[in-house]
């Protein structure tokens, strides 16, 4: 348990490190991992997934969630941090985080090839910005081709990033941010996922609240 709590730990250091480039972000780690477990949960009572979502799942889920952007590490501070729209350049350049990010931990994989984590912190990196229509990148998956790590993360993900003040938009409302997320429901996001999320938003909320009190 020590040793599993360390390599917890250190992996959780990395990720806030990148996220420290970005003063925009504090707790954007802790709402992911907590709001994605919290969708895991809500979404196991849904016949289609029980046999896919148990509590390893769950924890891992939970645990390589902050792992998503690692990647923007190798993205400038002129584009990561720029005050406003990017131009088509420099979404492109922006884009090639998620895959910067998985092919970073593709590294563990070639030794530890068989860990569920490491492979679940992959598909969550490399594919929380694919959309269910197929509009997503870097691979243009669509629907139950994208894994399912990913399309629990891309929800918890574009909610935070609905109600936080990044250096180019200012938060939204919770209001706006739930109708947004719903209206994305077939296009952007897995519908039973989104689901999930509306008969659990309360408890969400709750998370929000307990953070912006810290």
């Amino acid at each position: 348990k020590e040793i599993y709590a360390a390599q917890m730990a250190t992996v959780y250091s990395l990720a806030k490190l990148a996220e420290s480039r970005d003063n925009d972000m504090e707790f954007h780690l802790e709402r992911i991992g907590l709001v994605s477990e919290l969708l895991a949960v809500q979404l196991r009572a849904n016949p289609k997934y029980t046999h896919l979502i148990n509590d390893t799942f769950i924890s891992n889920v939970y645990h390589a969630s902050p792992l998503h952007d690692i990647g923007k590490v190798a993205i400038p501070d002129a584009i990561l941090c720029k005050p406003g729209r990017l131009d088509v350049d420099e979404m492109s350049i922006m884009k090639t985080h998620s895959a910067i990010s998985a092919e970073t931990m593709q590294v563990a994989q070639q030794r530890y090839g068989h860990n569920e984590f490491i492979n679940m912190g992959i598909d969550i990196a490399r594919s929380h910005h694919e959309k269910w229509d197929g509009s997503g990148y870097p691979d243009g998956l669509v629907g139950e081709g994208i894994p399912l790590s990913a399309r629990i993360v891309a929800v918890a993900d574009v909610y935070d990033a609905l109600r936080s003040k990044r250096c180019y938009k200012e938060s939204f409302y919770r209001t706006e941010s739930k109708e947004i997320i719903e209206q994305g429901a077939g296009k952007h996001f897995d519908p039973e996922i989104v689901k999930a999320f509306l008969d659990c938003e309360e408890h969400i909320e709750t998370i929000y609240k307990k953070m912006m009190e810290v």
